[in-house]
């Protein structure tokens, strides 16, 4: 899964910067000037990826055959729709001059794009992530945390400026289009 949406990500990004900068849209809107840029929630928005591995990884293993396809499609699905979209609205970024410690050499490599994508795919799979989590489990513990750590990840999407408010929401709709397509045939 992990090596589909590096491979998605690669071919959008070289597609994309063949095509050149002015095909970039810029996606933000007036409240993205009010969200201040905080390096230090760097934390948050990296958690994404242990939680999506770990966490949905687990939760894929414990839950039956016929479920684990049907997330795994949806996994395939979301992957290519967000490859999709970010090649027909390819998204400028308001990356700030200074980034965060750990993003800094990040929007220097040559393996990323020079602005971020729409959607954000963080946030979409960590939406479904927390879906297929919660599915398992009636802790509801375990369900808030989950929550928490989708919301923690957006606002740390945003207060990096990785991502712009609008990029968040279409990675919520994503995330959530998936985790009601793969809800609604899990039974």
């Amino acid at each position: 899964m992990v090596s589909l949406h590096l491979a998605c990500y690669w071919i959008v990004t070289r597609v994309t910067l063949a095509r050149g900068p002015e095909v970039l849209f810029d996606t933000t809107i007036g409240l993205d000037r009010l969200i201040p840029h905080i390096p230090a929630t760097w934390p948050f928005y990296w958690i994404a990826y242990p939680f999506v591995v770990l966490g949905g990884g687990d939760a894929l293993l414990r839950m039956p055959s016929a479920r684990y396809r049907r997330a795994l499609v949806t996994l395939v699905a979301m992957t290519l729709a967000g490859a999709l979209i970010q090649l027909v609205v390819p998204a400028r970024a308001p990356w700030p001059a200074f980034p965060a410690p750990m993003q800094a050499h990040f929007h220097q490599s040559a393996w990323v794009l020079p602005y971020a994508t729409l959607p954000s795919m963080h946030v979409a799979y960590c939406l479904f992530a927390a879906t297929l989590v919660s599915s398992l489990t009636p802790r509801r513990a375990i369900r808030g945390a989950a929550a928490l750590i989708v919301l923690l990840v957006a606002i740390a999407t945003l207060t990096l400026k990785e991502h712009v408010l609008l990029d968040v929401i279409t990675g919520v709709a994503l995330g959530a289009l998936g985790a009601r397509w793969w809800f609604l045939g899990r039974a």
